[in-house]
């Protein structure tokens, strides 16, 4: 970055959250925003339920929150619903899940960060709290991404000539400095409204544009996770879904017809074939199998369904979770 950005003021600030028949873990995210230094119309709650279903929930958990209702099923355009919403005078606009509630300090923190680094993207980690009791092959397989890591530049690796690599967030504890949105124009892609993937996609978009991304560890936020959702096959299913979102992102790109049935022919094959050989040799040396490894196998599985016009979206009425 060649200059500084002024620094961030709480009042300038958007959150942003969709949500979907979740209205007693809503009313939790939404007492946590609560305790933090924000004015509360700045929180923004986009309810994507075919009829409006949360309306009551944030008018008694935050008042003055501003509350939409979208009718048009999917992510994306829940997501688009609420950039829309953010003023042309925004500063930074802070993505949530519906799922998750905010550590206190979090909002300082993130803030801080963001006006310290001059970041154009401040991410932070995500704990899990199981509604029921932790796996026991939780530590072992692999289901948490790394949270302990300081802060500092989100650094994937170097490229050539030096050139930083940044990893790429997503919408679940992430400011976004607003200009993104308001002067550049960026949304997010509605052809993944019932696959998700939108937020990687939007960020890779971002990556590509010259945003940079910083890690703050000190921005807590913590996300409740059912029991059906703590099992190995729920996991190998998300990467399954991981599969197609690929696909459709190479679609995205301008990839078509034959030379996209190649490629994803070609890369499925790869990646099953080297997540089988992951899994085989850990079986060797009997060692234990981790999501990773699993990973690269469901990622191929997804991206041949693809292939072949086959596979559930995620956030499709019919399958999305209330």
């Amino acid at each position: 970055m060649t200059e500084q950005p002024p620094a961030l003021d709480a009042s300038h600030v958007y959150i942003c959250v969709a949500t979907y028949r979740r209205n007693e873990l809503l009313t939790r995210l939404l007492r946590s925003l609560s305790t933090e230094p924000i004015p509360a119309q700045n929180v923004i709650v986009v309810d994507n339920a075919p009829v409006p279903a949360a309306e009551a929930t944030v008018k008694r958990a935050l008042p003055l929150a501003r509350y939409l209702h979208q009718p048009q099923p999917g992510i994306g355009t829940a997501r688009n619903t609420s950039l829309d919403a953010v003023p042309t005078d925004a500063q930074a606009v802070i993505f949530l899940d519906d799922d998750e509630y905010v550590r206190p300090g979090w909002l300082a923190a993130l803030l801080d960060c963001a006006d310290s680094s001059g970041a154009h993207v401040v991410t932070g980690p995500v704990t899990p709290e199981f509604t029921g009791e932790e796996p026991a092959w939780l530590e072992e397989y692999g289901y948490v991404r790394r949270t302990d890591r300081p802060t500092g530049p989100w650094l994937s690796a170097t490229g050539r000539g030096g050139q930083l690599r940044y990893r790429r967030p997503a919408t679940n504890n992430t400011l976004v400095r607003a200009h993104w949105f308001t002067a550049s124009g960026f949304r997010f892609d509605e052809r993944f409204n019932f696959s998700g993937g939108e937020d990687s996609e939007l960020f890779d978009r971002l990556l590509a544009a010259g945003a940079d991304v910083w890690w703050c560890a000190q921005a807590q936020v913590v996300e409740v996770v059912p029991q059906e959702r703590a099992t190995k096959e729920w996991l190998r299913a998300r990467a399954v879904r991981g599969g197609r979102v690929r696909a459709l992102k190479m679609q995205a790109k301008g990839t078509r017809g034959g030379a996209l049935a190649v490629r994803l022919a070609a890369e499925s094959a790869v990646r099953i074939g080297y997540g089988s050989l992951r899994r085989a040799q850990k079986h060797l040396r009997r060692r234990p199998v981790t999501y990773t490894d699993d990973y690269y196998v469901c990622e191929g599985v997804g991206m041949a369904q693809a292939l072949l016009g086959r596979g559930a979206d995620e956030y499709a009425r019919s399958s999305r979770r209330s």
